[in-house]
């Protein structure tokens, strides 16, 4: 066997590696172990941002170069044994005991070279030193670098081959210092500083470990190539990492200096007030929270631009993450960022605006601005791409929706950020896209118990790790703003308490560090008014009012709360012959985003007279974010802050003329008699008693909104708002009820509580329970959800959905595209599995073979449903959860549909 300490030995261990059949000649089969250590050091040194972990360069890329020294074990070198260094160790064996690098990486890193890495870490003047708890912390950060933390078991401190291993840590620690020549790390003296440098190592390592392992950017080098380790280093590694950096779309950018509003929108002659206010109203130093708290209509998004623009301006934040309720809303914020968000930066820089959400690949305006990987490293883009010069994000950014957070400004669900704080893999990249950033939730008042407690963990996790935040709502609870509030403030480690008091609407809420100070603030010109409420007993009624303002050419949508009762209306309608336009959630997605674009070219702020003579049946699908305006709106009853959502889509926009001319919302609710029974609600609306659990909510509202017969804004939006929420007042036949809805919230809040990840506990694997991402949602569901591809038989093949309605999408690279598209969200109480014929198996297999791998194995979450054409329609069958056969109808108007009644 060779001399194990023979210097050029190391060379020849292998961190990369590709199939044999390359011409070892001519290009190399490995990369060596320490040359992508040395390229992942390099560009987590030069990533923007690294300067945020408190490091000096050279302990950073000491540290992060040692994220893999878990591979110099038998283990991981046997797992390409045509790789094997054979000049260190002679013949590869047959056989070698099985264990992971990264836990691996953590042995070699806190008990085998422990003396060797101990000048890493300095000594304070006042004589205290590193504990070794305290330097686990950031061997941890490191060597989880695969989504996860990991520990070592007892069982493990195994001779795991350590004598052959050994003698080349050591080797390589030496190297490292040699190199790098870090000075001695001072020991934190507060426990904050070292947790946060813990959770941003622990993100930056994985961030420099995805960017260094791309093979395009960091080409394979032969072990000849480092035996100058510092020469590899100096002349190459960081050299290509400053180009990666630029082509993953992370180049450095800088902020614009803050010139007022007028600079970010030109087009805004005359500020509304709450965009006047936040113009100029000072911002506490250090991380900042903004509540904005204001009607649909007044601005608020610029107000909260300018917010942001102001702390990333004075050196607070870097960037900005926009949060929305649903991917419709986000897609929309995206189209409106997409114009303004140069302006927050430099004319030099290239800032990245990315859509972060599991269906953003489908989103044409987006995709259209990807920039291929090589562009962004060009001086001169092609001419059709000046455009997308303006309006970028890169590949490699935009391709994966973990990495879109890492963009310089990035607009997605909120889910996305939610993610950031729950016990899924990669989390800490999530973490790493957050950090120094603003942090932007629109409709913050829209989540349950559980994304409430979510929400709180974040705001908590976010001011701790230095970030500031803005939140938007237009009916946000008092209580619930002094909880969000307190989280934030808890971040900061403030522990004195500040109460909220101010009950004026609008308001803004402007938190730091030393309190919180109130501004009430004008309603925008134009905006205050008097919608009256009318509130109908029977369903014929909403049909009737529907009937009618259709007949004049009006521009009508009924928001119905659940997705069968807005197919059965959209039916019922059509046998009085009135066509109506569908618009839900249960929509192959390639329908839904067809659908969307009418409904907004249509209902939206530029829609004629003529296109806006339609009838909408919606479900909650356009209570949200959407820029819709109807003459007249008919809503099931719902919760009050939802209602006032609602009524935000009536005469939205000023127009010169309107075929019915009247600020009139008419509900479809029971009558809020004094003494309910228990089926007050599910008599006349039992899709909304199984929405919406509480029916003293229900009740509350139903009743306040009769006392007072209109919604009058600004002035009595808080007051509905607090009186409908006032727990206090329920009756006693809905005294059961809304009891057993309190104990499942606060069962929720306590999952959620128990689902976040503990910021005190550091990266720690006993913190929490790591799962996928599949199996840790941000959303606590009643009933779980099965993802439904449909795809029909054609020419003995199956064809996803969206291939047979735009044919663009048969192109075999745009297959995996088309079946994204052809999603839809269904149940699995009614569809639990899509059982085929044994003539259809080949060719069903043959489709799902063009899925991902996690997708073909996921088969209880990932369902393909076979459509056939019929006379009545496109039909499927499948199975419920209970076994039992059932049919299934599909088309572009109605959407996907359980048929009723037995199947023979």
């Amino acid at each position: 066997m060779p001399d194990m300490t023979e210097d050029n030995g190391l060379n020849f261990f292998w961190g990369k590696a590709r199939p044999v059949s390359v011409d070892f000649e001519t290009d190399s089969s490995i990369h060596p172990l320490i040359a992508h250590m040395l390229d992942v050091a390099a560009v987590a040194i030069l990533l923007p941002g690294s300067q945020r972990l408190g490091l000096d360069y050279r302990q950073l890329g000491m540290l992060v170069a040692l994220h893999d020294i878990g591979k110099l074990t038998p283990a991981f070198q046997a797992k390409v044994p045509e790789c094997w260094p054979e000049q260190a160790w002679g013949e590869c064996p047959d056989e070698v005991v099985a264990s992971r690098h990264d836990v691996d990486g953590l042995l070699l890193l806190d008990r085998v070279c422990r003396e060797e890495l101990a000048p890493l870490f300095g000594t304070a003047s006042e004589g205290f030193d590193w504990s070794p708890i305290d330097k686990r912390r950031l061997w941890r950060a490191v060597a989880g670098h695969h989504g996860q933390p990991v520990s070592i078991n007892d069982n493990q401190n195994r001779e795991f081959d350590v004598k052959l291993s050994t003698p080349y840590a050591h080797k390589l620690v030496s190297l490292l210092f040699d190199l790098f020549r870090p000075p001695p790390i001072p020991p934190y003296h507060s426990l904050d500083h070292l947790l946060q440098l813990e959770w941003q190592l622990a993100g930056l390592t994985v961030q420099a470990d995805w960017i260094g392992s791309r093979r395009e950017w960091f080409p394979y080098v032969r072990p000849d190539d480092v035996a100058d380790f510092a020469g590899y280093f100096w002349n190459k590694a960081l050299h290509r990492a400053q180009g990666a950096i630029v082509q993953a779309g992370l180049a450095p950018v800088s902020i614009s200096p803050f010139q007022g509003i007028a600079h970010l929108f030109p087009h805004i002659r005359t500020p509304s007030p709450v965009q006047a206010l936040l113009d100029v109203t000072s911002l506490p130093a250090g991380p900042a929270l903004v509540v904005i708290e204001d009607m649909t209509g007044s601005g608020k998004t610029e107000a909260a631009l300018v917010a942001a623009h102001r702390l990333m301006a004075s050196g607070r934040a870097s960037g900005l993450f926009v949060a929305l309720p649903t991917m419709a809303t986000a897609n929309a914020m995206f189209d409106r960022l997409a114009v303004a968000y140069r302006s927050l930066f430099q004319a030099s820089s290239h800032p990245s605006l990315a859509l972060a959400h599991g269906r953003a690949l489908l989103d044409e305006r987006f995709v259209s601005v990807l920039a291929p990987d090589d562009a962004l490293d060009s001086a001169v883009l092609k001419k059709d791409r000046e455009q997308a010069a303006e309006i970028c994000c890169s590949a490699w950014l935009g391709s994966e929706t973990r990495r879109a957070l890492l963009a310089q400004v990035g607009v997605g669900t909120i889910d996305q950020a939610l993610m950031a704080v729950l016990p899924v893999r990669f989390a800490t990249v999530r973490q790493a896209g957050l950090a120094g950033k603003v942090l932007l939730v629109d409709e913050c008042h829209a989540y349950d118990p559980y994304m409430q407690e979510e929400m709180v963990a974040l705001l908590r996790f976010h001011a701790a790790m230095g970030g500031s935040a803005i939140l938007l709502s237009a009916t946000l609870t008092k209580a619930v703003r002094q909880k969000l509030m307190d989280a934030f403030r808890e971040g900061l480690r403030q522990e004195e308490s500040v109460s909220l008091s101010c009950m004026a609407y609008p308001l803004v809420t402007v938190v730091g560090a030393v309190g919180a100070e109130e501004l009430p603030c004008a309603p925008r010109p134009g905006l205050e008014r008097s919608i009256t409420v009318r509130q109908v007993r029977e369903e014929a009624a909403v049909m009737a009012e529907v009937s009618s303002a259709a007949a004049k050419g009006a521009a009508v949508a009924w928001v119905r709360n659940t997705v069968d009762d807005v197919i059965a209306s959209a039916k019922a309608l059509k046998e009085k012959g009135i066509e109506t336009m569908v618009f839900h959630a249960r929509f192959a997605m390639v329908d839904r985003l067809a659908i969307e674009r009418e409904v907004l070219a249509r209902f939206g702020k530029n829609g004629t007279t003529a296109d806006r003579a339609a009838v909408l049946i919606a479900s909650q699908v356009i209570e949200q974010s959407l820029d819709l305006d109807f003459d007249v709106l008919c809503t099931d009853l719902a919760p009050m802050d939802l209602i006032i959502q609602r009524a935000g889509r009536l005469r939205r926009h000023t127009r010169k003329q309107r075929v019915v001319d009247c600020d009139e919302i008419c509900i479809f609710s029971p009558d809020p008699v004094a003494d309910p029974d228990p089926k007050w609600i599910s008599r006349v609306l039992p899709g909304t008693a199984a929405v919406y659990r509480d029916p003293a909510l229900l009740w509350r509202t139903a009743k306040v909104l009769q006392l007072k017969g209109k919604i009058q804004s600004p002035d009595a939006i808080r007051e509905l708002i607090e009186e409908a929420g006032n727990i206090s007042d329920v009756p006693d036949g809905l005294m059961a009820a809304s009891d057993e809805a309190e104990g499942k919230g606060r069962a929720a809040r306590g999952e959620a509580m128990r689902n976040v990840l503990d910021y005190e506990a550091g990266y720690a694997p006993d913190s929490a329970l790591w799962e996928r991402e599949v199996r840790t949602s941000t959303r606590l569901e009643d009933r779980p959800y099965v993802t439904v591809r449909l795809g029909v038989m054609k020419e003995g093949q199956v064809w996803p959905w969206a291939a047979l309605q735009e044919g663009a999408l048969a192109a075999s690279h745009e297959r995996k595209r088309a079946w994204a598209l052809s999603e839809v969200s269904v149940a699995r109480h009614a569809l639990a599995s899509c059982p085929v014929a044994d003539t259809q198996q080949e060719a069903v297999a043959a489709a799902r073979a063009e899925w991902s791998r996690w997708e073909r194995q996921a088969e209880d979450q990932f369902l393909l449903l076979l459509l056939e054409e019929t006379e009545e329609g496109w039909r499927g069958f499948g199975r419920n959860e209970a076994a039992q056969d059932v049919g299934v109808c599909y088309d572009e108007k109605y959407g996907f549909q359980i048929l009723k009644g037995t199947l023979t």
